[in-house]
C-alpha cells in the first residue's frame, strides 16, 4: 500500500472543518473574482480617462507649440530689435533685427551674460540698467558702432502669472534715418538762408564786375603796344572772368533750374572728358594714369548734356587733385537696364577723405584745400538731384575715394508719359 492509504482517517470534526474551509475558500475566491472584475472595469475607466488626458495634453502642447511659433514669427518679423534677459542677466531672446542692428550672431548669444555679448559700456542704456536699478528706460538713445546705427531704447519688466518679475526685455528701433533727415532738414534751412544771401551777393557783384570787365577790355586795346602793362590788364580780365564764374555758380545753386533734356551718349561723353583731363595733365606734367572701363554698347540716357559734363569733369578733376601728382584715376560704367539706371564710378587712390568731412562734402564753400571756392561738389550734387539721381561717397584716408553716381536712364518728366520721355 502506498503512503496515502496509510494515513489515519480524520474525524468527522476535521472533515467538517475542511468542508467549511473549502466553502470559505470558494466564497473568498468568488469575492476576489468579483473584486477583480470591478478592478478591471475601474482600470478600463482609468485607462480611458488617462488616454483622454493624453489627448487633451497633446492638443494643448500642439496649441502651445503653434502659439510659440506664431509669437516667434512675430518676434522675428517686427522691425524692432528685441533682447530679453532673465533675472541673472543671461540672454534668453535675441531676435533677427537685433542681430542685424548689432552685427552679433544670435545663436551663440543665447544663454550668455548680456555684458559679455553687448559689452559693459552698453549697460547704462540697456536691459541690465533696469535689471540692476529697477526703473524702466524710455526713449534712451545709443549707437552700435559696429554697424554705425543709432537706436532708441525702451525697456520693460517681464512678470509671470503671479506677478513675479522674471526678467527684462529691451526693445530698440533704428532712428539713424530719422536723425539723418533731421540733420538734412537743418542743413537745408542753413543752405536756404545761405542761398538767399548768395543770390543777393551775386547780383550785387555782377553789376560792378560787368563795368570792371568793360573798362579793362578798353584798357587792353589801348595798351596793345605795352606788353608788360598788357599782361597786368589780362590778369584783371581773368580775375573778372573767375568772379563772374563764381557768381554764376552761386546763382545756379540758388535758382530753380530747368533741365534741357536730350539723348546723351554717356559712354562717348566720358571718353571725351578723359581725353580732356589727360591733355590738362600733359600741360602740367602731372603723372596720373586715367583709365575708363566702359560697356561695349552705347549708353544713351535722357539728360542735360551740359550738366552731365559739369558732373564728370568736376569729379574727374577732384580725383586727379586727390592723388597729388602721381597715382591712378578710373572711370567705370555699368548699364543697369532692368533697374532703369546707369551707374558711373569715379575712383582714385589718393589721400582719401576723413569720415567727419564726408557729410560736409556737398555743402557750398566747404573745402579741405587751400585754394578753390568749395562750390564744385555742391554744383555736382545739384546737377544730380535735378536728374533725380543719387551720389554716394566711399572713402578711406590714405587709401582713396570712390564717387558712385546713379542716374535714371528714362527719368520721369512731369507732364509727360515716362515711355515717351526717351523719344
Amino acid at each position: 500500500m502506498n503512503d496515502i492509504e496509510k494515513l489515519p482517517v480524520d474525524s468527522d470534526s476535521d472533515i467538517g472543518a475542511l468542508v467549511n474551509a473549502f466553502k470559505y475558500f470558494n466564497e473568498a475566491a468568488s469575492s476576489l473574482n468579483v473584486a477583480y472584475r470591478r478592478l478591471e472595469v475601474r482600470l478600463d475607466q482609468l485607462t480611458e480617462q488617462l488616454e483622454e488626458k493624453d489627448r487633451q495634453l497633446y492638443s494643448r502642447l500642439r496649441e502651445l507649440d503653434r502659439v510659440t511659433r506664431y509669437l516667434n514669427s512675430l518676434l522675428e518679423s517686427i522691425s524692432s530689435g528685441v533682447i530679453a534677459v532673465d533675472m541673472d542677466g543671461l540672454i534668453t531672446i535675441f531676435n533677427r533685427n537685433a542681430a542685424e542692428m548689432t552685427g552679433i550672431d544670435p545663436e551663440p548669444a543665447i544663454g550668455k551674460p548680456y555684458s559679455e555679448i553687448m559689452g559693459e559700456d552698453d549697460e547704462a542704456s540697456s536691459a541690465i540698467y533696469t535689471l540692476l536699478n529697477g526703473p524702466e528706460l524710455r526713449g534712451v538713445e545709443k549707437s552700435f558702432s559696429k554697424n554705425n546705427i543709432q537706436v532708441e531704447v525702451n525697456t520693460t519688466w517681464v512678470v509671470d502669472s503671479l506677478g513675479e518679475r522674471v526678467g527684462v526685455v529691451e526693445i530698440f528701433d533704428d532712428i539713424s534715418t530719422v536723425r539723418r533727415l533731421e540733420e538734412r532738414f537743418e542743413q537745408q534751412k542753413t543752405l536756404t538762408a545761405l542761398g538767399e544771401m548768395a543770390t543777393a551777393v551775386a547780383h550785387e557783384v555782377r553789376n560792378p564786375l560787368a563795368g570792371i570787365g568793360g573798362f579793362a577790355a578798353i584798357l587792353k586795346e589801348d595798351l596793345a603796344d605795352d606788353p608788360p602793362k598788357l599782361r597786368l590788364v589780362e590778369k584783371v580780365l581773368q580775375g573778372v572772368h573767375d568772379l563772374e564764374k563764381v557768381a554764376g555758380n552761386l546763382l545756379f545753386l540758388t535758382r530753380r533750374t530747368e533741365i534741357r533734356y536730350q539723348q546723351v551718349d554717356l559712354k562717348e561723353m566720358i571718353r571725351d572728358i578723359v581725353q580732356l583731363l589727360e591733355a590738362e595733365l600733359h600741360r602740367k606734367s602731372v603723372v596720373v594714369n586715367i583709365s575708363a572701363n566702359l560697356p561695349d554698347e552705347n549708353v544713351s540716357v535722357l539728360a542735360d548734356a551740359e550738366l552731365m559734363k559739369l558732373i564728370f569733369t568736376n569729379l574727374g578733376r577732384n580725383a586727379i587733385q586727390a592723388v597729388d601728382r602721381q597715382g591712378e584715376v578710373s572711370f567705370r560704367m555699368e548699364w543697369m537696364l532692368l533697374a532703369n539706371r546707369v551707374k558711373i564710378e569715379i575712383s582714385d587712390d589718393g589721400c582719401g577723405i576723413e569720415a567727419d568731412n564726408i557729410a560736409k562734402l556737398f555743402n557750398p564753400f566747404f573745402t579741405t584745400r587751400t585754394s578753390g571756392t568749395g562750390l564744385g561738389l555742391a554744383l555736382v550734387k545739384k546737377a544730380i538731384d535735378l536728374h533725380k539721381g543719387e551720389i554716394i561717397v566711399e572713402s578711406k584716408p590714405a587709401e582713396g575715394t570712390t564717387f558712385t553716381i546713379l542716374l535714371p536712364i528714362k527719368p520721369f518728366i512731369p507732364g509727360q508719359m515716362n515711355s515717351s520721355a526717351a523719344e
